[in-house]
């Protein structure tokens, strides 16, 4: 009866060692399915990686289309001329950070044109200037209308107003 359980012990151990490599290798085998992951799809509509690309170049080309979208104007909002038909100060600045050109016209508080820039790209300013219309002595409400024109097709994009005091000192 002895030799009869040393001879079964054997089969045990052998059903147990068998049954924990079963496991082991189920185990291994699960952890190298979930590791490799989804596999990865390529197409060329997908934005790629980012590259050789750093935060500081992204932020960069964001401020530029930023900047494209941008405009400021820089207008004195008073003009001074000695006298009417004199050169005087109106102070006109497109600055570098725009892209688009202008061009400004001025009129009085009754319509007429009293004085017209032309275009002015950026980084262009007008200083001194001589009005169309010779004004008398006095101080004139005035608008400064601004139009802003596409760099490229050179049509009107928008336009926008700034009030102004013309001021003629004789």
């Amino acid at each position: 009866m002895e030799q009869e359980k040393t001879k079964k012990k054997p089969k045990h151990k052998k059903l147990i060692l068998l049954l924990l490599l079963v496991l082991l290798a189920s185990g291994i085998g699960l952890y190298v399915y979930f590791q490799k992951g989804t596999v990865p799809i390529i197409s060329a509509d997908l934005l790629p990686e980012v590259g050789d690309a750093n935060d500081q170049r992204l932020s960069e080309r964001a401020q530029e289309i930023a900047d494209a979208n941008y405009f400021t104007l820089q207008i004195n909002p008073e003009a001074i001329f000695e006298d009417g038909s004199s050169p005087g100060s109106i102070e006109i600045v497109n600055p570098g950070t725009n892209v688009y050109p202008i061009a400004v016209d001025i009129t009085l508080s009754n319509g007429e044109i009293i004085y017209s820039s032309g275009a002015i790209h950026p980084n262009q300013f007008v200083e001194n200037v001589n009005l169309i219309t010779p004004l008398a002595k006095g101080e004139y409400q005035a608008k400064a209308t601004i139009n802003i024109y596409d760099p490229e097709t050179k049509e009107k994009q928008g336009v926008t107003e700034a009030e102004l005091t013309i001021i003629v000192k004789n």
